[in-house]
């Protein structure tokens, strides 16, 4: 075969598996999950977030996704944790500022994940209504924190997103839970 027959035969090819890429690589999404996440203020995150679980696909119930919501929660709120300790103990000097703020924030996320870890725990045996109040108090310490980093100089610009992505993340899963135990 000629090399130019050959380079338009190996592009054909390419393009064929391509067009049935998006089949092959399409995950069929959970109509829970749909109809979940319709009743939350946060729709596209929920939606994205949680349809990014594999574990969503199987659920069976809005407990579940309560609990996958848990989780999705607590891994961001880890992540941002990771950060205000990687700042803290990187050896730069941070302004006296932003050093007070990444540690009350880091305060406030000890105490929130604490509180996330509490909200799985009676969201496992079913207690949604004490759910709701471990997820609220979460919220609250991430609220804190955004406040400590709006009113003092020394704002840190990502540690901000990742506490709004946060707070964001853990209003969803207290959404969720107010599905299973409205007030």
């Amino acid at each position: 075969m000629k090399p130019i027959a050959k380079n338009v035969a190996l592009a054909l090819s390419f393009f064929i598996c391509l067009s049935f890429f998006p089949i092959i690589n399409t995950a069929v999404t959970n109509p829970l999950l749909t109809e979940t996440c319709q009743k939350v203020k946060n729709k596209d995150l929920c939606t994205s977030s949680l349809g990014a679980e594999h574990a969503t696909q199987d659920a069976k119930d809005v407990a579940a996704l309560a609990l996958i919501a848990i989780n999705v929660a607590s891994n961001q709120g880890v992540n941002a944790s990771v950060y205000i300790k990687k700042q803290l103990l990187d050896g730069k000097i941070l302004e006296p500022t932003t050093e007070q703020n990444f540690e009350d924030c880091s305060e406030n996320y000890d105490d929130a994940m604490q509180e996330l870890d509490d909200a799985l725990a009676v969201t496992l045996s079913r207690d949604f209504k004490q759910a709701k109040i471990e997820l609220e108090s979460a919220i609250d310490d991430a609220d804190t924190c955004i406040s400590v980093l709006n009113q003092k100089a020394g704002k840190d610009k990502e540690l901000y997103e990742k506490t709004n992505h946060f707070r964001q993340l853990v209003s969803n899963a207290y959404d969720i839970a107010n599905i299973l135990a409205p007030k």
